[in-house]
């Protein structure tokens, strides 16, 4: 069972509709890095309107989340209206309160069901269920065999307010931001004339409306699984080396070691060393599993168990090159090329003192602190932290989190 929680993977219907869309349309041609995009995701009870920038298009497209707005409306609200046509309009027919209740709660579903579905515009009727007795009959309210006959202009006037509520919606975002694509997905995102609205507002403005042709749920379903897709081989391909920096002990003999001679130190177990070293957690290319941990032990000596240890900070680093290189600085001390910083683990090294082990070396006592610098994979990000044993358990520090999607 732990094995296959470890395995999920969980991504926005926003999301997982964006690469649906790319997938079937030719979107995934046309966005290129710097390039803004909007995803309106209208559901049942809210919409959200969320504005994305394009950060990479190969070899998979990433894009950065800039702002988001959600309101309260959506198609329930539509459906609210209904309810209330209904039962304003079977009470104006003298029907009795029971009667009225029953013939509106079928009559909201009919319009779910159907009608909803298949409006466009006013210029078209359609007919709703109101009652299964196909004998109630009522030309007062324009209702024959059960079914009564909505005109499309009261069907528009459901629609309405929540649209225009949406619109607005979109408007503020779009003022923040400027785009040249809108993404109209979830459960409204189906409805006709919501789409029909879109096109007559924002296609004028030069903002091209991309819809999904199949039923939402099927966009989000087969679009996770491409996303899924998308995301493992973008990982194989575009995944950098992560490591450290790290001494390594000075060679007399060696080229590389003879040229950065002037920065050569002594550590403090008395080893001459040279600075600028590469050490890697992974190499480009390897995708651990999730969750997986890989670990490069340290090893400190102190003096005294007394000496004031302090804090230790580790700087993580990328490097997107080929290969596993020797070296990640020059001999100034400055980052070869393709290597960036990522971030910077912290320790206060005073909380394991109570770690520290003696020992001799070289007829003199030291004390040693041993402890781990962990990378764990977790999907989207890595988390970083040190590890150390104390009294037979495995304690951890303080983490930091990368978020692999944008490295």
């Amino acid at each position: 069972m732990d094995g296959a929680l470890s395995k999920i993977r969980f991504v926005t219907e926003a999301e997982a509709s964006v690469h649906f869309c790319i997938h079937h349309t030719n979107l995934g041609n046309v966005l290129r890095p710097g390039i803004n995009f909007a995803i309106c995701d209208a559901g049942d009870s809210t919409i959200e309107t969320t504005l994305y920038s394009v950060i990479s298009a190969l070899p998979a497209l990433k894009f950065e989340k800039r702002s988001s707005v959600c309101i309260q409306t959506g198609g329930r609200f539509v459906d609210l209206e209904v309810e209330k046509f209904l039962h304003r309009t079977l009470t104006s027919a003298g029907l009795n309160p029971d009667d009225v209740a029953d013939y509106t709660k079928i009559g909201v579903k009919s319009f779910g069901d159907f009608a909803k579905l298949g409006f466009q515009d006013e210029r078209g009727d359609q007919s709703i269920q109101i009652t299964h007795n196909t004998r109630f009959n009522n030309p007062a309210i324009k209702t024959r065999r059960g079914r009564m006959t909505l005109s499309g202009s009261t069907i528009k006037q459901f629609f309405d307010g929540c649209v225009k509520d949406i619109i607005g919606g979109v408007d503020q975002q779009l003022m923040s931001l400027s785009s040249r694509y809108i993404l109209l997905v979830g459960r409204f995102g189906d409805s006709p004339y919501l789409r029909q609205e879109f096109k007559k507002r924002y296609e004028p403005q030069g903002c091209r409306i991309i819809l999904t042709n199949d039923s939402t749920s099927k966009a989000v379903a087969d679009g996770a699984v491409i996303w899924k897709l998308v995301y493992e081989l973008s990982n194989h391909a575009s995944q950098p080396s992560w490591g450290i920096e790290t001494s390594v002990a000075f060679n007399h003999n060696d080229p590389d070691h003879q040229d950065r001679k002037d920065t050569a130190t002594i550590s403090a177990s008395g080893w001459e060393v040279v600075s600028g070293g590469w050490k890697s957690f992974v190499n480009k290319g390897i995708t651990p599993d999730i969750n997986a941990i890989v670990r490069i032990p340290f090893s400190l000596d102190f003096p005294s168990f007394s000496a004031e240890l302090g804090r230790f900070e580790l700087s993580i680093y990328n490097y997107s090159g080929d290969g596993e290189p020797v070296w990640m600085k020059d001999k100034q001390g400055n980052l070869l090329p393709k290597f960036e910083k990522a971030g910077t683990i912290r320790m206060n090294l005073e909380d394991l003192r109570g770690v520290l082990e003696s020992r001799i070396v070289d007829d003199i006592l030291q004390w040693q602190l041993d402890f781990n610098a962990c990378m764990r994979f977790s999907g989207n990000f890595l988390e970083t932290y040190f590890e150390w044993k104390q009294e037979g358990v495995m304690r951890e520090g303080p983490s930091y989190i990368i978020d692999i999607t944008i490295a």
